[in-house]
């Protein structure tokens, strides 16, 4: 919890600009974590990860010893939104020396980390963190992570059929195959992750390193030639073997032989069941659940929209293809979505999108409302706004609560947000 009561006098924030200064951030983490494990992934992360910067990390010193006490990481992301890329700022690896936890440095450190999010020009900010802390800032969950499909070994055969799939360790002559099996993978999803050759330098060498490592291991048919990969991830949440990627073209034999093959390596690693950490959608999630997996309740990443109305204009193609491809197809005029600390109106001729602008003190029709903590939800299309209306009341239509009948059946923002912003699947392939 953070106590607003609090002003950290006695500290001094600022960004890491030296080699000295990551020695100790590491050091610390070293102190605050009781394994290494986070302390070697925040200096793996700082010499090795493409596009990490040593100004990458936000510090809190004391001002009187100055000793570091509190760190975190901006790791770079670039996601893909219905096929148009967005910088995206993870904030990860938190950490604060005990005797100087509750004294609102993560605050302080967040005010700092919120202008070099508008400075360096990220779309959104998130963060895959624990419950009940991060909304303080202004995070919201809106994209799924982390499921468990639990996968029992009574439905997987115990040995390969013959002249099947042969499989090997990933390496680097095995890149550009990599590359191609993203590139499908993003077309399967609305959001999705995009890694270059220097993420999978990364995966496949220097992340091994650390407890986010995965083995990467491909599988090809001597006869036919065929090729899949799938990823082992080493560490994770539960005792299963994780399965978290696979092609997305991969095949239902090819799928089931994978499954079989990753049995044989839980049981030489001792894990008692196969955890697909997938989306419900994915060929791998699907099988799963067919072979009688249990369904398990995906987790979601904490997301910020630091400007939406940036947000929306660099969205603007997915939009206007909405709408082009809706009933509202010639839609000519203003539409409002008021967030009730803030307002974007967007103007519209024939269907095509000409400008996004902040919607303060401005008046139009239709117009359509939403809670500010609903709305990176809503624009990320993790749920349809029906969806969350059912916990949440504060999101509908400006007339569905106050207006007449007539008002009601004439208003058409509802309808448009449907078509705007539809629930669609997303999932984001780790990076490091």
């Amino acid at each position: 919890m953070v106590d607003d009561r609090m002003d950290p006098q006695n500290y001094i924030f600022g960004r890491a600009d030296s080699q000295q200064d990551i020695d100790e951030l590491v050091s610390m983490f070293g102190e605050i974590f009781s394994s290494g494990d986070v302390a070697s992934l925040a200096r793996t992360l700082s010499d090795h990860f493409p596009r990490m910067e040593t100004r990458n990390w936000f510090v809190a010193r004391e001002k009187k010893s100055r000793k570091m006490v509190s760190a975190f990481a901006l790791i770079p992301w670039t996601w893909q939104i219905g096929g148009v890329d967005f910088n995206v700022a993870e904030m990860g690896i938190v950490g604060t020396l005990e005797e100087h936890r509750c004294q609102g440095l993560m605050k302080s450190l967040n005010r700092l980390f919120d202008r070099a999010l508008a400075d360096d020009g990220f779309d959104l900010a998130v963060i895959q963190g624990i419950p009940g802390f991060y909304h303080n800032f202004g995070y919201r969950y809106s994209v799924d992570l982390e499921n468990h499909i639990d996968l029992p070994f009574h439905a997987i055969p115990d040995q390969l059929p013959e002249g099947c799939f042969q499989f090997r360790r990933a390496e680097a002559a095995d890149i550009p195959f990599l590359i191609e099996e993203d590139s499908k993978y993003r077309d399967s999803f609305y959001i999705s992750s995009v890694r270059d050759e220097g993420h999978w330098k990364y995966l496949l060498n220097e992340s091994l390193k650390t407890e986010y490592g995965s083995e990467f291991w491909i599988m090809e048919h001597p006869e036919t030639g065929i090729r899949h990969y799938f990823r082992l991830p080493l560490g994770g949440f539960g005792d299963g073997l994780i399965l978290s990627e696979t092609s997305a073209d991969i095949t239902r034999d090819a799928l089931f032989s994978a499954f079989v093959f990753a049995k044989k390596l839980a049981v030489e690693r001792n894990k008692p069941y196969i955890r697909v950490n997938s989306h419900f959608e994915s060929p791998c999630g699907k099988l799963a659940l067919a072979m009688g997996a249990s369904k398990g309740r995906p987790y979601a990443w904490q997301v910020q929209i630091p400007d939406k109305v940036r947000f929306l204009k660099k969205l603007s193609p997915v939009l206007e293809k909405r709408v082009k491809e809706s009933c509202f197809h010639n839609f000519s005029g203003q539409f409002k979505l008021e967030f009730f600390r803030s307002s974007v109106l967007t103007v519209w001729n024939e269907g095509r999108l000409e400008s996004v602008q902040d919607g303060a003190g401005k008046h139009c029709e239709p117009l359509f409302m939403a809670n500010e903590e609903l709305a990176p939800a809503l624009v990320l299309s993790w749920r349809g706004w029906k969806e969350l209306q059912y916990a949440r009341p504060d999101i509908f239509p400006a007339h569905q609560y106050v207006g007449t009948a007539a008002s009601r059946a004439s208003d058409i923002s509802g309808l448009l947000v449907d078509i705007l912003f539809p629930a669609l699947p997303s999932w984001l392939y780790g990076q490091y």
